[in-house]
């Protein structure tokens, strides 16, 4: 049987929170993160996005608190 844990997720940008079993913080993270997908940006993307003054956000790969 697998270890779980339950994490409170919480959303930075409104402080909603959720409760989540889950076997890492990563997983869920993950699990609450399901409405976002990702794709690698076509040129014309880039052009519209940075001519709408959307900022590129550079990912860590550390701990965030």
């Amino acid at each position: 049987m697998s270890t779980t844990r339950i994490y409170v997720v919480t959303d930075s940008e409104t402080d909603a929170k959720r409760l989540v079993r889950a076997g890492s913080r990563a997983q869920a993270i993950t699990h609450v993160s399901q409405r976002f997908g990702a794709a690698v940006a076509t040129q014309e993307q880039l052009v519209a996005l940075l001519d709408d003054q959307v900022m590129v956000e550079t990912a860590t790969t550390g701990e965030q608190s």
